[in-house]
């Protein structure tokens, strides 16, 4: 008999489910009882029907945002029914990865080469990394577009010009944020090598329609890609 893994945790994410807005306020009141609530609590605490409540929850229930279980009986009475989210909290598991990336980075090059941007062997690992995603197709008219989306999707927070990159044939695409960066752990240069890596493998699968460079901590609390037209 096959033993599966359990499900990835991306698939509980509220983004994945598509939750209605009510849904998610009454998930976000959920998440404040660690251990799980009764429809009852959550009635009070929105001030709704206890029915109403019920109802969000079960639907919550149904989507596979939340669990119920069944608390033990007191007395003669009915055994309660607890509702307890399922939902992780997303900045939390992006902090522990972070971490995690971090941990990795000083266990696989000592201390030189933690601090050297020039090490293949971090770019080798984001040359891996980027063959190992999904990569969108970057049409020769507007390479940039896949380009700006893929960073954006993965938190990067960038910015660039297209009608510079038409122009001129190059632009600088500034990144705003890193995912690199949390709970006050910041990027190594071997870290920040293994992004060059990832973008070098890009712009090869980019169909040679583009030349990525990046450049880090390039002022302004930005780091900053330099995007070549090339076809």
């Amino acid at each position: 008999m096959p033993v599966h893994a359990p499900r990835s945790s991306t698939e509980l994410f509220p983004e994945a489910l598509r939750l209605s807005p009510k849904q998610r306020e009454v998930l976000n009141v959920l998440q404040e009882y660690p251990q799980g609530a009764r429809a009852a609590d959550i009635a009070k605490d929105m001030d709704m029907h206890v029915n109403t409540a019920r109802g969000h929850l079960d639907e919550l229930v149904h989507v596979g945002a939340v669990r119920v279980i069944t608390a033990p009986a007191k007395g003669r009475g009915r055994p309660s029914l607890i509702f307890q989210v399922r939902i992780p909290d997303n900045r939390s598991v992006a902090e522990e990865y972070v971490t995690l990336i971090s941990v990795l980075a000083e266990m696989l090059a000592d201390k030189e080469e933690l601090n050297d941007y020039a090490s293949e062997q971090a770019r080798a690992i984001g040359r891996k990394w980027a063959t190992s995603t999904h990569q969108d197709q970057f049409p020769s008219a507007n390479a940039l577009t896949p380009l700006y989306r893929k960073m954006r999707d993965m938190g990067f927070d960038p910015t660039a010009s297209a009608t510079e990159l038409e122009e001129k044939g190059q632009t600088d695409m500034e990144l705003h944020a890193c995912p690199f960066v949390a709970a006050g752990i910041k990027p190594s240069p071997f870290v920040c090598a293994i992004h060059d890596g990832f973008l070098e493998q890009t712009a090869a699968d980019s169909g040679e329609h583009l030349s990525l460079t990046l450049v880090p901590k390039s002022g302004n609390g930005t780091c900053c890609v330099n995007v070549k037209q090339t076809a």
